[in-house]
């Protein structure tokens, strides 16, 4: 749950956490005029925090740290972006559910 402090919401203090162990730049704010979060890589808006189909708010939660680690985790390794592409699912399933260190395991074992 955000907590508002001084007229803004904060995200909660582990969604913070767990951002920032997956991109140090990264920072959730509370966007007033949309009346949702973003989220900010180095200053900019990279996505916000909403249902891809019906454009309602959705809360800082497990979705979206899934989410922007499987985009992060793509962006910078392609052999794992052609797995996923090559449709390995399995290369996903390792990384959701152990990290960066679940797919370099099911990656150098085969």
């Amino acid at each position: 749950m955000a907590t508002r402090c001084r007229g803004l919401f904060s995200p909660p203090e582990w969604f913070t956490r767990e951002l920032r162990a997956i991109c140090p730049d990264m920072e959730a704010k509370y966007l007033d005029k949309s009346k949702r979060w973003g989220i900010f890589c180095n200053g900019e808006l990279n996505r916000l925090v909403e249902d891809p189909v019906t454009k309602e708010p959705r809360p800082l939660d497990q979705r979206i740290l899934r989410k922007i680690r499987v985009d992060v985790f793509l962006t910078n390794n392609s052999r794992a972006l052609d797995t996923y592409l090559d449709n390995d699912n399995r290369a996903m399933r390792a990384y959701t559910a152990r990290g960066i260190v679940g797919v370099t395991d099911y990656l150098t074992r085969g």
